[in-house]
């Protein structure tokens, strides 16, 4: 099954179904720490607990602060 990051998701079925929410406990992402998941549109990325991409260098940037 393909699974996207949020961004992924909402730019591709303009929703997003949650496949990666919640694969980082609250926890994890309050020590700064993240799951690495494949996303089918970022390829290997870091996610939070909304399943949002935090990976300054995934394919699209979705992590990169400007």
């Amino acid at each position: 099954m393909a699974d996207f990051c949020h961004q992924c998701a909402i730019a591709t079925f303009g929703e997003d179904a949650g496949d990666l929410a919640n694969i980082t406990s609250p926890e994890a992402e309050a020590e700064g720490r993240y799951a690495v998941v494949i996303c089918e549109g970022c390829g290997f990325i870091q996610v939070n607990v909304a399943g949002e991409c935090v990976t300054p260098f995934c394919l699209y940037q979705h992590g990169h602060k400007n």
